[in-house]
């Protein structure tokens, strides 16, 4: 799939993350712990970028996806995330596409329903822009993955009391790592992922 984060890194609604705050759905921290966050597609956005013929890019979303993001905003160097994503729940605004997707020829969803990445940072950045590295696993094929993560906004929200924190992060991979190999012509192996997400802290 998400260095998306996911790593990581979201794979979501149409609802967009960015946006007036009365657009957004925020993430809460989990009761357990103060820096424990569980989201899914309703707050967040796992997308996919492909190319096409070498010239037009088609961007496609997963509607259903829940992650866990262990951070201290303060020190997110620290940073450890899990992703879960429904692979059927791929979403492409082109006639077909989705059935392709969905096909034994790509995500074989019949198969394996759903494709996962852990990953932690590893020291390297800073507070702004970090490294996160894991494993991604789709079609039952796991390899290493790499995300960039950035701080993309930290700002108080007056009304709520708390801070809004904004976090994307993103990475590429190859398709035929993990056995997707149809339509060399017309897709291009390397496929770029990304996630956004807002936390409330």
């Amino acid at each position: 799939m998400g260095g998306t984060a996911t790593t990581v890194a979201g794979v979501a609604g149409r609802r967009a993350v960015a946006g007036g705050l009365g657009a957004l759905l925020l993430a809460r921290p989990a009761a357990a712990a103060l820096h424990r966050y569980v989201f899914d597609h309703s707050v967040g956005r796992l997308e996919f970028m492909a190319r096409h013929l070498g010239v037009l890019t088609s961007t496609g979303l997963f509607r259903d996806f829940t992650a866990e993001l262990l951070i201290d905003p303060d020190s997110p160097l620290t940073s450890r995330v899990a992703v879960r994503v429904r692979t059927a729940a791929v979403s492409l605004p082109y006639p077909g596409a989705e059935e392709l997707l969905r096909s034994p020829a790509f995500f074989d969803v019949e198969r394996f329903p759903e494709a996962t990445f852990t990953g932690a940072a590893t020291g390297e950045g800073s507070l702004s822009r970090f490294a996160l590295a894991g494993a991604l696993t789709i079609r039952g094929i796991t390899r290493p993955h790499r995300m960039e993560a950035r701080l993309m906004d930290r700002r108080p929200e007056a009304a709520l009391g708390r801070e809004v924190v904004a976090f994307s992060a993103g990475g590429e991979l190859r398709r035929s790592d993990f056995g997707m190999t149809a339509e060399p012509a017309a897709i291009s192996d390397v496929i770029r992922l990304s996630v956004h997400v807002r936390l409330l802290v």
